[in-house]
């Protein structure tokens, strides 16, 4: 086996010769590949075939040569590589979980649940008489009304774009039922799409992503389709049918207000929690739109469809966190993530592994979200497992898993929802060069680790900050 240079492709004058830097021979001063008189020249005494070049070369341009009859190519040699996985998977135990199981579809009909058929807010009004800070029938209201977008349009989703997601049989009831009861509304401006022929799909994903930014995602990548993500039944324990041409997920997260999630557990979080969420549904409504607009399928869903924080990891946007969020390098876990399926012609990115492997590897010594849970449903075990806590916990994924009951329980006792493992979570700060930098050594010098969050505690990082303050902080 040798390297072949194809000299009519090889353009040195057009590259940063990638070639050559990539190769180790070349750092040893053992020099295996160098440019001579416009062109890259191999000396096949000092290569030792590792295939580093081939894979670097932007043109494609150095081929494997198995002998005088057989060669193999750069794209072949792509095709073949082994591909990495960012989950360890149990597939003895794992399999589509059930969306009725979610600890928001039991609260609607499990008897046996403490939280059965109880609001979230039932206890507004009693804390808001107590004159607590942060509790104000204002801010309660503030909150309610930070959701109205996101109920909105969850509810049309849930009534038009679900239907594709169902059998024959579960579909035609849906529309049995939209014929009795739902009035849809017309629209006299709508036109009908004409199919858009995406040439270079390349280009396309990065015109969607531009897109998407415009219309205010924060983030966005691009997963490939994985079944195992999608939820196998619906809220009504209807079956998830998806079709078979959906190729792609696109995934976008929006960032939540850093001052409003910093009084968690107070009313302001929420408002800053479902204020994420009503953005989030705002930019995967247009994204959607848009998509549908050049004659493409798009189901657009928020937290309902399937499991988002996977799909984000897969789309590059992160990695798992102890608290079970998905975090970020530029927000840590203040986001807020939706996810469009589509089967536009787009390329999928590829998971940041060394960034969600450098947030495994600081959770494992960092258990401050663990700390100030005021449930303790975060669990203090120092390396991830298959152990699980509760029938809304969907096993097989090794991870950190969350005590949802207790979690959702204490959003009862609160009041409202609760961003404590948000807010105090190590990540949880302004995108500024010394968190950049902080990153940056968490990621290349993890022996480090276990100090961060002593700096945290020491610079006054972290939730339950006074909501007067946050208010006086908005300025008009």
């Amino acid at each position: 086996m040798s390297l072949l240079i194809l000299e009519k492709i090889c353009s040195p004058n057009k590259c940063e010769h990638e070639c050559v830097d990539v190769c180790p021979q070349n750092k040893k001063g053992k020099i295996a590949i160098k440019i001579e008189k416009e062109i890259a020249e191999i000396n096949h005494k000092n290569c030792i075939n590792c295939l580093q070049c081939v894979y670097v070369c932007p043109f494609e341009a150095i081929e494997v040569e198995i002998d005088d009859k057989k060669r193999i190519t750069p794209k072949i040699l792509k095709t073949n590589e082994k591909k990495k996985e960012i989950f360890e998977i149990n597939a003895d135990v794992y399999e589509s979980f059930n969306e009725k199981l979610t600890i928001f579809s039991r609260r609607m009909w499990d008897e046996d649940f403490e939280g059965y058929k109880k609001p979230i807010f039932e206890k507004a009004s009693e804390r808001a008489a107590q004159g607590l800070d942060g509790y104000s029938e204002l801010e309660s209201a503030a909150v309610d009304a930070a959701w109205s977008i996101e109920n909105m349009v969850s509810m049309r989703e849930f009534m038009t774009d679900r239907i594709k997601t169902l059998n024959k049989e579960d579909s035609k009831k849906m529309r049995e039922q939209q014929q009795k009861g739902e009035m849809d509304l017309v629209n006299y401006d709508i036109q009908k799409p004409q199919k858009y022929k995406v040439e270079d799909p390349e280009e396309m994903t990065k015109f969607l992503k531009k897109i998407a930014i415009l219309y205010g995602a924060n983030l966005v990548g691009i997963a490939p389709f994985d079944t195992k993500w999608i939820y196998s039944h619906d809220r009504m324990d209807r079956e998830y049918v998806i079709s078979k041409d959906i190729k792609f997920a696109v995934v976008i997260a929006v960032e939540m207000d850093f001052n409003a999630i910093n009084t968690s557990p107070k009313m302001p979080s929420g408002i800053a929690t479902g204020l994420g969420y009503s953005k989030q549904a705002f930019v995967r409504t247009l994204v959607a739109s848009f998509i549908k607009n050049l004659g493409y399928e798009a189901i657009p869903a928020g937290n309902s469809l399937g499991l988002s924080v996977p799909l984000a990891i897969e789309a590059g946007l992160g990695g798992f966190g102890r608290h079970g969020l998905l975090i970020t390098k530029k927000y840590g876990p203040r986001v807020r993530v939706a996810k469009i399926l589509t089967d536009m012609p787009l390329v999928a990115d590829k998971p940041d592994y060394k960034f969600a492997k450098s947030v495994e590897k600081f959770c494992e010594t960092c258990m401050t979200c663990a700390d100030k849970c005021p449930s303790a449903s975060i669990p203090f075990d120092k390396k991830t497992s298959y152990k699980t806590y509760s029938v809304s916990n969907n096993p097989g994924v090794k991870k950190w898993y969350i005590d949802v009951e207790t979690c959702y329980l204490f959003w009862l006792e609160n009041g409202g929802d609760c961003s404590n493992c948000i807010s105090d979570c190590e990540y949880n700060h302004v995108y500024t060069w010394p968190h950049k930098i902080a990153n940056w050594i968490v990621m290349n010098l993890p022996f480090l680790n276990p100090i961060w969050p002593y700096i945290g505690r020491l610079l006054g990082y972290g939730g339950n900050k006074s909501a007067k303050k946050m208010w006086k902080k908005i300025k008009y």
